[in-house]
């Protein structure tokens, strides 16, 4: 308990401690395509430190959405007297996709069929997000709106959520001719008096 150097070791010990510091987490916004957010992907990313590129390699896990953000321990600033680096924090993005849409882990698309289609039934082919062409029945009386599930088809639930791998939904859009032939017309008529 009388020892004179412990308070000066002590004190070098505490110096040493303070002087080590962990480097600055960074932050990164990644977009990403919806076939990527689905699958996942292998991506390459370029940051300049210190005047310096450094090339990343990234994996992004397959069902990762839009706000979702994926830690690279040790991947931030270098850190100071020998510290611990900081982090890489990537905050994913997925871009809009020009006839898919998601929502959790449910795809939609919207397609069109006729009038005459809708009314008798009819069956389509629609594409999925893995690009294959599948063909779906359209009852017969579907309505604008009505939505067709494909199950199975969406994306794969994030490692660790819990939930299942979503559906794709067909979301049918009836279409009203604008210009109809005189022929059209009369038949038209014929139906309207028939009361459709």
């Amino acid at each position: 308990g009388n020892d004179p150097f412990a308070d000066l070791f002590g004190q070098a010990r505490r110096d040493n401690y303070q002087a080590q510091q962990k480097g600055a987490d960074l932050q990164y916004n990644l977009n990403i395509t919806l076939e990527e957010s689905v699958f996942g992907a292998d991506k390459k990313l370029a940051l300049q430190r210190d005047g310096q590129v450094d090339e990343i390699n990234v994996k992004i896990p397959a069902g990762i959405s839009t706000g979702k953000k994926l830690r690279l321990s040790g991947k931030g600033n270098p850190g100071v007297q020998g510290g611990q680096a900081g982090d890489l924090y990537l905050n994913i993005n997925v871009v809009s996709h020009p006839i898919f849409a998601r929502d959790g882990n449910d795809i939609y698309i919207e397609k069109s069929v006729l009038f005459t289609q809708a009314v008798l039934g009819t069956s389509i082919d629609v594409p999925t997000i893995d690009g294959t062409i599948k063909r779906i029945k359209i009852p017969a009386g579907a309505q604008n709106g009505t939505k067709i599930r494909m199950k199975g088809y969406g994306a794969p639930a994030l490692r660790g959520s819990g939930s299942t791998k979503g559906d794709q939904y067909v979301k049918i859009s009836v279409e009203v001719p604008r210009k109809i032939t005189d022929k059209q017309l009369q038949l038209i008529k014929k139906l309207s008096e028939e009361g459709l």
